[in-house]
This record gives structure tokens, C-alpha cells and sequence, in this order.
């Protein structure tokens, strides 16, 4: 039996259309994405119902798999070059910040007879994709060979914060990127409709009403796995906080000690440095998970007497010891997983199932 990942869809649902309704409020749109779930449809179908505008992925692949469903499609990580054909196959939106990738998606796009939306990036100071900020002669160099090329719309600027240097949005950096698209308009004399001001890490500022006049396009993933906003890690009031569970089985039981006998070695196999609290005997249980199936930190066991004490590529190891349950070998032990590495490592594994419900 497969280890199995379960996706609660009506909590996807009621999270989403929580933050369609928010964003709303102020004429912001929202793209639901589906990166974390590798393009599941059941999870992609939730977020269509909760409201969403557009459909998001940072890999083409899973965007691939959704075609049949009735809504614009936006790839979030600049095309690699030996993609381009299928970028403008299957999306209709893409975000970029390179010349020459932009140079190939015209020419894919003018070669099948369409037009492709870009969005500029522009690097407010998170260091991850875009041009930095105060590159004001780029910026507007690259908007110029833009608006010129065939079957290319530059639709609007958009900007990544927190998922690289942890640079939390701020009215400050935003009305960087507000000032920066106001100057595009009025130089070249375009509508650029978006601004596409980030992800999860906005919601904060979202409901607090901060979100500067301007940026009109959000890009959520996490929050909507973990109920809880980046930065401060808060539950966000009426979210879900239990969207993702997992199953994996008993292989074995034991009584051992709690700390390992022997000349222990400078590090283990993941090259890390482990130590042990002596809690004298205990039952433990191995399961058939480990970390080459996922990211282990975030398993929290259902059954709240049961402790993760560890992994290795193939072995889950938890003390069973205050359990009141009579577990065997072949019973299944269930997890909340509670952080975004968890839930995208696990729905990325071959060796997991993944089922909705």
C-alpha cells in the first residue's frame, strides 16, 4: 500500500473564496495556482469555483494537464528557452525579465498566429527574478523593445517578495513598483493593466487595507495549503488550517532505547548533527516514509501522544509509547502536514498517492 496524501478541497475552497472575497474589495484579481499540487485538476477545479481569475504554475507541465478547463492560464517562472512552443500552447500569460526568451516567445507566437501577455518583472529587493528596481534605463530600454515585438502584449510589471531573501511587502516597496509602472504608462503611452504585486506574503496587508492604490493582481499559493500568512506566521481568522493529511504504514514495532549505544559518527547520512534525549525505553514504531519521499518537519502526528523522533531516505521513526491506541505492524498512522515544504515535496513524490476528498 502506497503512503497517501489526502487534499481537503473543501477547505482549498473556502480559503480561496475567503481571499477572492477580500481582494475584491479592492479590484484586485487573483491568481489561484496550482504549483503546489503538481496541476492536481480536483484542487485547480476548487479554486476555479472559489472565484479565481486565472489559473497559475511555475512549470509547464502541470498547466499542460489543465487545459480543459475554462480559464486563462499563467506560467509563474520565466519560460526556459527549450519550452517556449509549449508556453504558447498552453498559457496565455507568462512572467519574464530576459530579452531573449521574450525575443522567442514572439516569434513562437507569430509562427502560431497569437498573443502572448508578458508581465515585466522588477526586483524591489527580494534578489530573486526581475530587473533591479532602480535600473530605470533598462527597465525602459527592455519596454521599449517589448512593445515593438509581434504577437507579444506587455501586459503589465509584477514583482516576487519573502520567497528568497525574506523581504516582507511593504507600502514602501510597493509604491516602488506603482511609481515604476505610472512612469511606463505616461513614457510610452500604454495602458498596462496589471501590476502584480505578489504572493501569501500580501495577505496581511490585504485585509488590513494596506495594499497600495495600484497593484491589482495577487499570485497565492501557500496560505492556501496552511492557513497561516508569511511573516509573522499567523492563523488567518476563518481559514482552514487542515488542508492537507497524510497516511503512512506500520512496517515494524519495537521497544528500544531512546538514545543510540555506540561511538556515534560526526554526522549522519543527510550530513547533519543529531541529539538524542534519553527518555530510557521506548516503543517505537518504524513507518514506510522518509525523506527521499518528502520533507519530514512538517508531519504532525493526528494522534497528539505519538512523537516524530526522526528520518532517514526510507524510515520514519516514531515513539508510539503513550499511545492508547494498540498500533500494529500493517495499521496506518496519520499526519497534518503543516508546512509548505512538506506539502509540495510530498505531492511532488512518485512514491505518494494523491487523492482528493
Amino acid at each position: 500500500m502506497k503512503t497517501k496524501v489526502y487534499i481537503n478541497i473543501n477547505g482549498v475552497k473556502k480559503n480561496t473564496q475567503n481571499l477572492v472575497s477580500e481582494a475584491q474589495k479592492y479590484g484586485i484579481s487573483v491568481a489561484g495556482i496550482t504549483k503546489g499540487c503538481c496541476g492536481n485538476e480536483a484542487f485547480a477545479q476548487a479554486l476555479l469555483e472559489a472565484g479565481v481569475d486565472f489559473l497559475a504554475d511555475s512549470r509547464i507541465e502541470n498547466l499542460e494537464k489543465l487545459q480543459h478547463l475554462p480559464v486563462e492560464k499563467m506560467l509563474l517562472r520565466s519560460p526556459k528557452l527549450s519550452e517556449i512552443e509549449k508556453v504558447i500552447s498552453y498559457t496565455q500569460y507568462s512572467l519574464n525579465s530576459d530579452l531573449q526568451v521574450i525575443r522567442s516567445l514572439s516569434e513562437a507566437a507569430v509562427r502560431k498566429n497569437v498573443k502572448h501577455s508578458i508581465i515585466l518583472m522588477i526586483d524591489i529587493g527580494d534578489l530573486r527574478e526581475g530587473i533591479w528596481h532602480e535600473n530605470l534605463n533598462e527597465i525602459y530600454h527592455l519596454v521599449d523593445i517589448i512593445i515593438h515585438l509581434d504577437g507579444i502584449y506587455l501586459a503589465g510589471v509584477g514583482t516576487n517578495v519573502t520567497c528568497f531573501g525574506g523581504i516582507m511587502p511593504t507600502e514602501e516597496n510597493y509604491k516602488l513598483l506603482v511609481k515604476i509602472a505610472e512612469n511606463i504608462r505616461q513614457r510610452f503611452n500604454i495602458t498596462l493593466p496589471i501590476i502584480s504585486g505578489g504572493n501569501s506574503s500580501s495577505i496581511q496587508m490585504l485585509y488590513e487595507g494596506r495594499i497600495p492604490n495600484g497593484i491589482n493582481h495577487l499570485r497565492v499559493n501557500q496560505s492556501i495549503y496552511t492557513g497561516i500568512e508569511i511573516g509573522e506566521g499567523l492563523q488567518i481568522p476563518n481559514w482552514e488550517n487542515k488542508i492537507v493529511t497524510l497516511e503512512a504504514e506500520i512496517i515494524e514495532i519495537q521497544v528500544k532505547p531512546s538514545s543510540p549505544q555506540g561511538t556515534i559518527a560526526k554526522m549522519n547520512a543527510f550530513g547533519a548533527i543529531k541529539n538524542f534525549n534519553d527518555k530510557g525505553m521506548r516503543k517505537r514504531a518504524i513507518l514506510a516514509l522518509g525523506r527521499q519521499d518528502m520533507n519530514i518537519e512538517g508531519l504532525k502526528p493526528v494522534d497528539s501522544t505519538i512523537t516524530v523522533e526522526g528520518a532517514s531516505s526510507d524510515h520514519l521513526i516514531v515513539d508510539i509509547t503513550e499511545s492508547n491506541v494498540n498500533y500494529s505492524v500493517g495499521h496506518l498512522i496519520k499526519f497534518n502536514v503543516t508546512t509548505y515544504a512538506s506539502i509540495i515535496t510530498a505531492m511532488a513524490s512518485p512514491f505518494i498517492d494523491k487523492l482528493a476528498k
